[in-house]
Order: structure tokens, then sequence, then C-alpha cells
């Protein structure tokens, strides 16, 4: 564990909070889309037998995508370039970030109350599980880590004192 001065451990603490309500909200909408397709009795459209074997090739690139550009983006723009211009530009890229990574997990849950909603009432436990994938993603790549932004600004605050 790195050391972090008692100003910067001041300067993660509020976009830490905000990063971890932005994560709470995200989860309770997945769980609200859960809930609304319970009730939703849906008429199945003509035609839509054909996502079936679509629909699942997309869900699977995206939750693959959200998972790539969780670490291409911690490791170029917030440990590379960010950690460059200071401990500022970290927080700010740490918390777009996870924002970023909590909408698109939450895509999948939305894919997945869309196909519902198309292909008819037999498919709630298709929509449940992608729910549950949307979960999954949103605690792997958009949960905000206290030691991962600690890390990220004491690296930050290496690279930017003065030598």
């Amino acid at each position: 564990m790195q050391y972090v001065s008692v100003e910067h451990q001041r300067a993660i603490g509020p976009r830490y909070k905000i990063a971890s309500m932005v994560f709470f909200i995200f989860c309770v909408s997945v769980i609200l889309f859960a809930v609304a397709g319970r009730f939703a009795r849906p008429e199945a459209t003509p035609g839509s037998e054909r996502l079936m074997k679509t629909f699942p090739v997309i869900v699977i690139i995206l939750a693959f995508s959200v998972i790539v550009l969780r670490r291409l983006w911690m490791s170029i723009l917030v440990m590379g370039m960010a950690a460059r211009t200071g401990v500022n530009a970290v927080l700010s890229r740490l918390l777009q970030m996870t924002i970023v990574c909590a909408a698109l997990s939450e895509m999948v849950a939305i894919l997945g109350f869309v196909f519902y909603m198309l292909t008819g009432d037999s498919q709630y436990q298709y929509f449940l599980i992608l729910c549950l994938v949307s979960l999954m993603l949103l605690f792997y790549t958009a949960f905000p880590r206290r030691g991962e932004w600690e890390r990220a600004v004491a690296a930050a605050a290496a690279n930017t004192q003065p030598k």
C-alpha cells in the first residue's frame, strides 16, 4: 500500500462518495427493471424469433467490451496520461470511468428488457439472467474500489512532484 497524504485523501473523499452513489443508483435501476419486467405481460411480436440467435451474441460482446474498456481506460488514461497531469485529473477520470462503465453495464439490463418486451412472456427467465449479468458487470467494472483510487492518486502525486 502506498502512502496517500491527508490532502489527497480529502480530495478522494467527495468524488468517491459520488462514485459510490452513482454505482448504487445504477444497481437500483437494474433491480427496478427486473421488477418492472415481472409485472409486464408483453405479447410476442411476430418475427422476434430471429432475436433468439443474435441477442445472446450481442450481450456477450457488450459484456466483454465493458470489461476491456475498463481495463484499457484504467491502464492508459488513469495510470498513464492523467497521472502525469495531476491528482485532480486522475480523480476526474476515475469518476468518469465509474459512470461510463455503470451505464454500459446497465445497457445489458436495458437490452434484456427490450428483448423481453419483443419476445413475449415466455422469455422472463432470460431477462432475469441478463439483469444478473448486468449486476455482475456493475460490481466488476463500476464498483469504486477505494484502494485502487488511492493507488492511482499516489502514483499521480509521485509523478507530479518536483524532483
